[in-house]
């Protein structure tokens, strides 16, 4: 049977803008405030933290994008990479890794559409967070089944109203001349380093679809050019301002405050300018969590797309859309589970399971572009990290201590669904794969 192709249609500024739209959401216009709390005035070097981190991920996935330009990214690159140390264990983590990132997309697409409905309520206050949540599920997924060609017309305009709208809050913040300043607030740091690193963890799940483009990559027009271009710029765009919205934030409202407000970034506003400012930030917060749900909700299917090719999932989560040129079936079912997973309620909670998956795979990935290092070193690279080895294995580091920070709830989710990701693999796994298993152990006898 033929294999299905997705249209190349997005160029380098569509990437540029998919990535942004992916990264600007509820971890910028909602968790700010919840950020606030462990980190207090340095909540900015938290945003530092969890960029640099963040920053040194990205570079791997723009490497191996440039490598691999298929839908699937992750799984794709980790079934490369270990299946140089044995097909078994390619198989192995290229499954789990797969699955752990289709569900980190329906997590972090549901915590998205719950900060939608916070903002939402800023107009609106008669319906609840989560109906508000659930409309923009079925928005989302209603888009995204009728193909990328025309999701990406209304990402890249509101891409424009919530970057102008970020730069509008860091602009009339930094021209107000309340004191003190961060840097001069009392106590600085009130749980000190690991305060710090707590509020990084939380904002990490604004930075954890760094992925969002190279998912894309089998849908870009030069893969080999922009995937790995459009990864990096994305990447320190958002660094930057969320660095400055960062310090804006906590010398507008006291970071004992700051926790308490629901829609944080617009009522920080009022502080300093009557209600069109604040009334606009709260729009283009609408604007970023419609957005960002977009973005996150485009990585999932084409992850069970390219799982599908190999035989790894139903064979149906492979099949596209003849008009629309989408991963019909597979959009429709991860969307169903998301908007399921948004009658939860609990943004806190849901938030911190996506950041954990996420954290994992991005650990994977880390470590797929060691040993390709090593295992592939002749491999043409379009695109390839400066400085050896170092950013792969500070991105691990950084990340080994976010993950000593997250919620443990939210921890045992998260490896719940990896077990179950482990189940799906079995499942599925042919008897070739297992015969593979007894002939390495054989051969380890003999």
């Amino acid at each position: 049977m033929k294999q299905q192709k997705l249209k190349r249609s997005l160029s380098f500024l569509d990437l540029y803008s998919l990535g942004v739209a992916a990264l600007i959401g509820t971890g910028i216009f909602v968790l700010t405030g919840i950020a606030a709390k462990p980190a207090g005035a340095g909540l900015f070097l938290s945003f530092l933290i969890a960029g640099g981190i963040a920053v040194c991920t990205a570079l791997s996935f723009a490497e191996l994008s440039a490598m691999y330009p298929q839908a699937g990214a992750s799984y794709v690159y980790c079934k490369r990479a270990f299946s140089t140390l044995g097909q078994g264990i390619g198989n192995v983590v290229a499954s789990i890794v797969g699955w752990t990132l289709m569900t980190q997309y329906i997590v972090v697409g549901a915590a998205v559409w719950l900060g939608f409905g916070l903002y939402a309520q800023f107009f609106l206050p008669g319906l609840s967070v989560t109906l508000w949540a659930v409309i923009l599920g079925i928005f989302t997924v209603t888009l995204l089944y009728l193909g990328i060609s025309f999701s990406k017309t209304v990402i890249n305009l509101l891409v424009i109203v919530k970057v102008f709208a970020l730069l509008l809050f860091v602009v009339l913040g930094l021209l107000h001349p309340q004191l003190p300043m961060p840097i001069h607030q009392v106590p600085f740091l009130p749980q000190g380093f690991g305060g710090l690193m707590a509020a990084a963890a939380i904002i990490a799940f604004g930075q954890i679809h760094i992925d969002a483009i190279t998912t894309v990559a089998e849908e870009a027009k030069n893969p080999y050019r922009d995937i790995p271009r459009a990864t990096v710029w994305a990447i320190f765009t958002v660094v930057i301002l969320y660095a400055l919205v960062g310090w804006v934030s906590v010398t507008l409202v006291p970071t004992d405050v700051l926790p308490t407000l629901k829609a944080p970034l617009a009522s920080a506003l009022e502080v300093v300018t009557s209600g069109w400012a604040s009334s606009f930030v709260a729009a283009a917060g609408i604007a970023a969590t419609i957005t960002s749900g977009l973005g996150c909700m485009i990585g999932g299917p084409r992850v069970g797309l390219a799982m599908a090719r190999e035989g790894q999932l139903w064979s149906s989560f492979g099949k596209i859309h003849p008009k629309f040129k989408s991963p019909s079936v597979a959009t429709l079912v991860t969307g169903v589970f998301a908007i399921l997973l948004t009658l939860t309620g609990n943004l806190s909670l849901v938030a911190s399971a996506g950041v954990f998956t996420a954290l994992i795979v991005f650990v994977a990935v880390n470590v797929a572009v060691i040993i390709l290092r090593f295992k592939e070193k002749n491999t043409n690279r379009p695109f390839k990290i400066p400085g050896g080895l170092l950013f792969p294995l500070l991105g691990i580091g950084g990340i080994i201590i976010e993950l000593f920070y997250l919620n443990p709830l939210a921890i045992l989710l998260g490896l719940a669904w990896m077990v179950t990701g482990l189940v799906v693999y079995f499942f599925f796994n042919n008897g070739k794969q297992r015969n593979y298993f007894q002939s390495t152990m054989k051969n380890q006898k003999m």
